[in-house]
Formats: structure tokens, sequence, C-alpha cells
């Protein structure tokens, strides 16, 4: 078999399209990566996800990046958002537990107690495949999924209690108001 660079495809005997099986080169999820970067820049992020339109941008963007790409935004974009926001998800519920930790040298989980990992493991059997893989895109996963999901009753994430706490907090009274000097 071989990879088509340019399409992404695997390909069998005489150049034939595997079915059902599409590869995603390096140099194609650098370009989607790149084009969500844009578009969540853009402000096509809803407080949940994606506003309506977002997979024809990426497809135009994809184009862009890569003239000639065979990439279409169904079924080949939406899959790959499905795959990446999952694996986000799982690798942000594990890096909230305490015991598990981020190599961002290595872009890899660093397993601090095995307990917790073990129990993690018992919960969702998805993670087990993600111990000693290198995860390249996480922190770009995070600025684009990254207030996509809640994770309890009224969740937010630390810039939106950053902006909530500066928002609410009394302005502080100029000291010579204090002094009755005005």
């Amino acid at each position: 078999m071989e990879i088509n660079a340019i399409a992404g495809h695997v390909e069998g005997e005489k150049g034939k399209t595997i079915r059902g099986r599409s590869v995603w080169s390096k140099i194609e999820e650098d370009a989607l990566v790149q084009c969500l970067s844009d578009i969540v820049s853009e402000g096509w992020k809803a407080d949940n996800g994606f506003k309506a339109g977002i997979q024809r941008e990426l497809e135009k963007g994809m184009r862009k990046l890569l003239p000639g790409t065979d990439i279409v935004a169904n079924p080949h974009i939406n899959s790959k958002l499905h795959v990446w926001k999952k694996d986000y998800e799982a690798l942000s519920d594990l890096l909230s537990k305490s015991g598990i930790g981020w190599n961002s040298t290595t872009s890899t989980l660093d397993i601090i107690d095995e307990d917790v990992w073990d129990a993690q493991k018992r919960v969702d059997p998805h993670v087990k495949t993600m111990r000693h893989k290198s995860w390249p895109y996480y922190e770009n996963w995070s600025y684009i999924f990254g207030k996509d999901r809640a994770t309890g009753e009224n969740a937010a994430d630390p810039t939106d209690l950053v902006d909530s706490f500066l928002r609410d907090a009394p302005e502080e009274e100029d000291s010579d108001m204090h002094h009755g000097n005005i």
C-alpha cells in the first residue's frame, strides 16, 4: 500500500483507493489545524461548538492551503473533527485528574500515579491506547475545542472565571475620595 500525500488516501493495486479507508498525511492535518485556528479566531465558534457552515469554510481553507486536494467536508473533515474532538475530550478528562500530567516536550501523557491511570482505564477503555502515544495537536485542540464542553453544572473554563471575576470585582475607589479630598 502507498500513501498519496496530496489526496491522503491509502491506495491498493493499480492506484485504486481502498473503500472506506482514508488516511490523512501530516501536511493535511497541519493544514486542517491551521484552518480551524483561523476560523476560531475569525469568530466561527459558538458557545457549544461551531456555527453552521463551518465545514464548507474548512473545505475552502483546505483547498487554498493544499491546491488539488480531494478532501471534502463530508465525510473527510467531519470524520476528522469527530475523532479529534473525542481524543481531546478524553485527554482533557485525563489531565484533570490528580496523578496524570502532560509532558509538553514529547506531547505525551505523564502518568504520575498508576492507581489513577488504572482507575481511568476502567472508566473509559478508550484511554488504554493513549498512554504512550504522542498528541502533537493537543495544545491546538485546546484553543479550537476548549470551550465546547462543560464538565459539570455551571462549568466554566479558567478564562471565563477570570473574565467573570474582573467583571464582577468592585472598582477601587480613588485614594483621594477616601480622604475626602474630592
